[in-house]
Parts: C-alpha cells; sequence; structure tokens
C-alpha cells in the first residue's frame, strides 16, 4: 500500500474511532451465538463454548483454541494436514460465521491459499505482508465474508473479518464525517436493510466531490459513470489492507490492548452496524430530503 493510501487509512481511522468512542462501553453487549448445529460442530471437535453466550470473551477463548488447534495442524504430514486443515477452516466459515453456501473445494482452497504447506511457521506470520510473501496469495474482494473469517482466527493479532456489515459501516462513517479518503467496496451480504441501502456510493460520491471530480457530462457511456464512481473507491486489490490500516488506527486511537485488541475493534464496528449506524445514517438521509422539500 503506498504512502499517500496509508495516510488517508490513518484519516479514515481518526474518523471511525471519533464516531466510536461513545459507544466503546457497548462491546460488552456483543453477542454471535453459534446455532444448535454449530454448537454440536464444536463440541465433536473439542472447543469448549464457555457459557454459550457468544460474547467477546466467549468469543475470544474460541479464537485462542482455533489458532492453537491450526498450529497443530499444519505441523501434520500432508495429507493430514491439508484435510484438518480444510474441517477446521469449514467449522470456522460454515459453523462460526454462518456462510453455508460455501462449497468443500472453495473451503479446502481457502484453507490450502492462506494456510498451506507454503508457510514455515504459522507463529511467525505477524502481517498481512508476511503472509503475502510466504504464501505468494492475493486478497480479492471476491469471497473475502469467508476467507477473512478464516485468517482472523488464525491470526487474531492483525487479521480482521471483513464483510458487508463492515463495509456498510465504515462507509456510512464515511458519509456522515466527509472523510477525504477512498471508500471501501461492500461484498455482498444477508442483511435484507443493509443491502438495500448503496453506502459505497454515497461514500464514494462525497469523496470524488471534495476532491473536485465532477460528474461525467450528460450522454456519457454508462461505463464512463461506473469507472468514475469506483474511482471513489479503493482498489478491490488493496481493500484489505487499507481496511485493517483503517482499524490499526481506530484501534490506537480508543487505546485498546492485549492480545486481541485489534479484533475487539471489529467488534465493536460490527457490533453497533446495524444498530447506532444504520440509523444514524436514514436519520441524515431523512434531514437531507426534509431540508430539500422544506
Amino acid at each position: 500500500m503506498n504512502a499517500t493510501l496509508q495516510q488517508q487509512a490513518l484519516h479514515f481511522g481518526d474518523a471511525v474511532a471519533a464516531y466510536l468512542a461513545p459507544w466503546k462501553d457497548t462491546l460488552k453487549d456483543f453477542d454471535w451465538p453459534l446455532t444448535p448445529a454449530a454448537r454440536t460442530t464444536a463440541a465433536a471437535m473439542g472447543f469448549g463454548l464457555g457459557d454459550g453466550s457468544g460474547g467477546t470473551a466467549a468469543t475470544n477463548a474460541l479464537r485462542a483454541a482455533v489458532a492453537a488447534r491450526a498450529r497443530a495442524c499444519h505441523g501434520l504430514p500432508a495429507d493430514t494436514r491439508a484435510a484438518r486443515m480444510a474441517a477446521l477452516c469449514s467449522f470456522v466459515i460454515r459453523d462460526w460465521g454462518a456462510l453455508r453456501s460455501n462449497r468443500d473445494a472453495t473451503i479446502a482452497g481457502y484453507a490450502a491459499r492462506y494456510t498451506g504447506a507454503g508457510i514455515a511457521d504459522l507463529s511467525a506470520i505477524a502481517s498481512l505482508d508476511d503472509l503475502q510473501a510466504q504464501a505468494g496469495c492475493t486478497f480479492p474482494v471476491q469471497g473475502i465474508s469467508s476467507w477473512s473469517k478464516w485468517l482472523s482466527f488464525v491470526w487474531s493479532d492483525w487479521a480482521l473479518v471483513y464483510d458487508a456489515r463492515i463495509a456498510f459501516a465504515l462507509n456510512t462513517i464515511h458519509f456522515l464525517h466527509g472523510v477525504h479518503a477512498p471508500a471501501v467496496p461492500v461484498p455482498q451480504g444477508r442483511d435484507r436493510l443493509l443491502s438495500t441501502l448503496d453506502t459505497q456510493s454515497l461514500a464514494a460520491l462525497g469523496y470524488l466531490q471534495r476532491r473536485g471530480k465532477t460528474c461525467p457530462a450528460a450522454g456519457a457511456h454508462v461505463a464512463v459513470l461506473a469507472d468514475w464512481i469506483e474511482d471513489g473507491s479503493v482498489a478491490d486489490a488493496s481493500a484489505y489492507a487499507y481496511y485493517l490500516a483503517v482499524m490499526r488506527r481506530v484501534r490506537d486511537v480508543l487505546g485498546y490492548e492485549g492480545p486481541f485488541a485489534l479484533t475487539e475493534t471489529e467488534m465493536l464496528l460490527f457490533h453497533v452496524s446495524n444498530k447506532q449506524v444504520v440509523h444514524a445514517l436514514l436519520a441524515a438521509l431523512s434531514d437531507t430530503l426534509a431540508a430539500r422539500a422544506a
């Protein structure tokens, strides 16, 4: 990620931290319980779920247990390693993450791509750059809601989940705060309300306006318009690195500490996304429309 994008990520992070600061204490109310079927799978794999609340402490404990199991699997002979790593990856994505539509081959591909034999020691991977250097992998937006969950469990100290709800929250804050930085791409999501609100376009248009990028002339081909709006968002290839840089800044400003500091920053954003954030967006849009009608 170049220096300009890095600076923009810091600016974006400052805005996100300012928005989240009043809600910091609500992290205690975070809740992501497993379904009964997922709990059965967890028990069969030997994972304890504590009080089963799906709260912050229980989720962090599960992350630590999965990370330890991944490191143990990584040291096994090749065939055994591949099968057990894929099963572990499946638990994270399909059971914990509730993304059941992923095929077996897709899951196995994520496990091999990001935690395969090309990495000498999972514990030695301390950043996205380390992972890219050792595994030779890329981080596409396609499938990011799935593969980022796997990374976030294996490396909770530096990797985070990136999904539609997170991207919605980031772009909403971007739009509300007038952030002079690229918007983030929004992967396909399952939340009916959030999926109907195109916050990426709102954030991108605001950024383009602040850059003095005027709309193409009337009659411009739709592809020209699409390219213009796309220019207001970070490139797909850089989206995950950009997102991590934004969230590291948020963690530092909010003062989260400890082994799960970055993860808890993301959990807070996720927690407020379809509560305070979506209501703030709808209120702002309603106020704008009311002012125009007056």
